[in-house]
């Protein structure tokens, strides 16, 4: 398969910001200790020259291919139309299998094209990264156990407890695994302890597992990630003929989100959902919906977005049984495209997620990934407001859940 070439939909200013002419609000830039400015300008030009230099792309693109394995399948799923009402009602779903790339996720794609970037344009020896899920964790450890490089990876106490296998998976791929007991014990310090160990190693660089941070970073992820969109895009046209009605894709940081739906920005015919996670519900207080809830804007790790605040202005605990989507804000670029009205945010619980799961092992004989059950229920959901036997749904299923076996059986114990 031919894969499509990239194109510059929706670039950030000069400064690294996305801006809402309307309201004048402002998405992203840099908000960062100085002492790490140098790095991020390294990186920022090092991209550039990268993004025109054709035979890293050709390279990258070749890795891609073959060892990531990223043409992976688009099929029709005729259980979940059933599920939905029946595609004399609802239309047609597909699913966008990414669970079946190299080690099992979306992650891999904009993971490994960091790591090569890294190795290739700017020199680095040393690999620095966060995770939640371990997903990102696991595939950056992976691109360096084969590209040669040292991999330090950031994990919060209580995420390292959710995913322990991934956890696991990583630290054989050779990763020197740092687990974070400050604060929340999540994603967020994690990410802050990450960005300090780079501050102090001239030799590393920092790759982030989703579209957030400084400037560059939302912008590189997004545009290293957007292959997969490429992809789906040029299979759905062979499938259908066309463009689907719609795109889903879960939202936490937004590179899932981004990854599958960035080529369908300019198609305003096409209706983008990001699906966030709503915990035990929005009005609980205990989610991580950040712009299902409308959270306001603030200033986290580096960037200017919608972040989870409490009466105080202070940060707040986000909260759901989905390690990988444990933020508590989203992507500049995500934030900027929901506050347009281009992208649609829904939530989903946790309780309607884990039956998700439960569902798709015994309907479909899918083992999903937890995150991707999230945008499964809304999916379904929204199809069945829908209507429309006309319309063709793409589901992005963006993982497998091997290493969420454990809990949920215990939740299917617990609620038999």
């Amino acid at each position: 398969m031919k894969i499509p070439p990239f194109k510059e939909h929706n670039p950030p200013d000069n400064l690294g910001y996305w801006t809402n002419k309307k309201t004048g609000e402002k998405y992203g830039g840099q908000y960062i200790s100085p002492l790490l400015i140098p790095n991020l300008k390294k990186v920022e030009t090092g991209f550039k020259k990268a993004m025109k230099n054709k035979k890293f792309l050709a390279d990258l693109e070749e890795q891609l291919v073959n060892h990531i394995g990223i043409v992976t399948p688009i099929l029709r799923s005729k259980e979940l139309e059933e599920i939905a009402g029946g595609e004399k009602k609802v239309g047609k779903i597909f699913l966008k299998r990414t669970d079946l790339h190299h080690d099992s996720s979306h992650k891999p794609v904009s993971a490994f094209s960091s790591v090569f970037f890294a190795k290739h344009i700017l020199k680095a020896k040393k690999i620095i990264t966060e995770t939640g899920a371990s997903m990102n964790a696991r595939a950056v450890a992976s691109a360096c156990a084969k590209l040669n490089l040292s991999c330090e990876v950031h994990i919060g106490a209580l995420d390292a407890e959710k995913v322990s296998l991934n956890k696991d998976i990583t630290e054989l791929y050779g990763a020197d695994i740092k687990v974070c007991h400050d604060s929340t014990k999540s994603l967020l310090p994690a990410m802050a302890a990450a960005l300090r160990s780079w501050q102090s190693d001239p030799t590393a660089m920092y790759v982030v597992g989703s579209v957030c941070g400084p400037h560059p970073y939302p912008l590189m992820v997004r545009t290293f990630a957007s292959i997969i969109g490429r992809i789906a895009k040029k299979q759905m046209k062979d499938l259908i003929g066309k463009s689907p009605s719609t795109v889903f894709a879960v939202c936490g940081g937004g590179s899932n989100l981004s990854a599958i739906s960035y080529p369908y920005y300019k198609e305003k015919n096409v209706d983008i959902f990001g699906i966030e996670s709503a915990g035990e519900g929005i009005n609980s207080g205990k989610h991580a919906a950040t712009l299902t809830s409308k959270a306001p804007i603030g200033i986290l790790l580096g960037q200017r977005a919608n972040v989870l605040m409490n009466d105080d202005a202070q940060i707040s605990m986000s909260h759901t049984e989905a390690s990988g989507l444990d933020f508590s804000s989203s992507g500049p670029e995500i934030c900027y495209l929901n506050s347009i009205g281009r992208i649609k945010l829904k939530a989903t619980t946790d309780k309607d997620a884990q039956e998700t799961f439960l569902m798709m092992c015994k309907k479909t004989g899918i083992l999903p990934a937890i995150e991707a059950c999230y945008v499964i229920d809304a999916a379904i959901k929204e199809i069945k407001k829908r209507k429309n036997p006309k319309e063709n749904h793409l589901i992005h299923l963006c993982g497998s859940g091997e290493s969420n076996v454990a809990r949920m059986l215990k939740y299917k114990k617990d609620n038999e």
